[in-house]
């Protein structure tokens, strides 16, 4: 750690103790007053909190600080206000189905932030610790410890880095982690949700024994393909109350880039640039060609384009299906995503000056 680090770390002034054995403490930053919590870890995966730093994902904890010193990973993160979902349990609260079906969604609505990313990052320890839920109802999911990223590399799991009861047969070595990894423990939370006393004592009939037996299935290519699966079953014949609090309906994911946030400024802007575009490809002159080529080129000309644009874009994690673009290093994804780029474009022209040639 550079001296610049300790001095920002310095700034941090513990004031209560989560965890001594877990080193977590509650601290203060001694100019803002605020409130953080501080982690040091021994496992740990450097690059998955430096990602969730630069790209926070809604519903975890803000990373502020990621700093590094003889093996050990300094963290500075939100501190979020809640009881943790095994303390729910603890005091025995019963949960309905109604809520349990809104805990589940909020939860695989995370976890589907979190294999969206590029590559994937498994978290492998959802459990009922690592889970909060605030006093408005929101959930929270904790604890990236033991987080790491997707790899198409097919080499087991060696150490398990998850708890029992929780952690996923291939977290035990009979495999390597994937998404599915993740999903196997979303079932075991439902498991217990509806097999703690009092929410059978309530005697409500389990809805979910059905999506528990497929999330929990030993095999895990037997599992859910992804959280989408679950959602839309959980999702069905519910009403949009039903969504998580701030989370964007699904249907604007296939929006245009700039326009799925439904920020208004941003829908402006990106409008006007999309009509911009469209003016100029349509206006476009070619010399020595006959009305059909020319027309042919002007739309080809803006297919190419919009194609540029969504790539760069991401549009739809269309990225994922370019190997090159799946690196966790920043300056490689970004010379990847150019060369995706280029390779569409020369297959636009490709293609363009085969079909001219032909109509002409």
């Amino acid at each position: 750690m550079d001296i610049e680090s300790r001095l920002s770390i310095s700034f941090y002034k513990p004031i209560a103790t989560i965890s001594e054995a877990h080193k977590i403490y509650v601290v203060q930053h001694m100019e803002t007053n605020k409130i953080y919590i501080k982690k040091i870890l021994d496992i740990y995966n450097k690059s998955v909190y430096e990602h969730l730093r630069n790209n926070p994902i809604p519903h975890t904890p803000r990373i502020y600080e990621v700093y590094e010193e003889v093996n050990q990973l300094y963290i500075i993160e939100e501190y979020i206000s809640g009881d943790t979902m095994e303390q729910l349990l603890e005091s025995n609260m019963s949960f309905s189905n109604e809520k349990i079906r809104d805990i589940a969604i909020q939860l695989c609505t995370i976890v589907k932030e979190l294999h969206d990313c590029v590559p994937s990052i498994i978290h492998r320890d959802i459990k009922p610790s690592n889970i909060i839920l605030s006093p408005s109802g929101e959930l929270f999911l904790l604890d990236f410890n033991a987080a790491k990223y997707h790899s198409d590399y097919k080499e087991e799991d060696t150490t398990l880095l998850g708890t029992k009861g929780y952690a996923a047969p291939e977290q035990y070595g009979f495999g390597v982690s994937t998404t599915q990894t993740d999903i196997y423990a979303i079932g075991m939370l439902l498991k217990e949700l509806t097999s703690c006393p009092a929410y059978l004592e309530s005697r409500q009939k389990n809805e979910f024994t059905s999506i528990i037996t497929k999330c929990t299935k030993l095999n895990a290519s037997e599992r859910y393909k992804d959280v989408n699966s679950i959602l839309r079953i959980l999702c069905k014949n519910e009403s949009t109350s039903m969504e998580p609090a701030g989370k964007l309906p699904s249907w604007t994911s296939y929006l245009p880039p700039g326009f799925q946030k439904l920020s208004p400024i941003n829908m402006l802007l990106s409008g006007a640039g999309y009509a911009f575009l469209f003016w100029l490809c349509l206006t476009l002159e070619v010399e020595d060609t006959t009305p059909a080529a020319l027309l042919f080129e002007r739309i080809f000309c803006l297919l190419m384009i919009l194609s540029i644009i969504f790539c760069t874009a991401n549009y739809r994690n269309v990225q994922s299906q370019f190997p090159p673009c799946r690196t966790k290093k920043l300056p490689l994804r970004i010379l990847a995503v150019l060369l995706f780029d280029v390779l569409i474009f020369f297959a636009f022209m490709t293609i363009m000056v085969l079909i001219v040639s032909i109509i002409s």
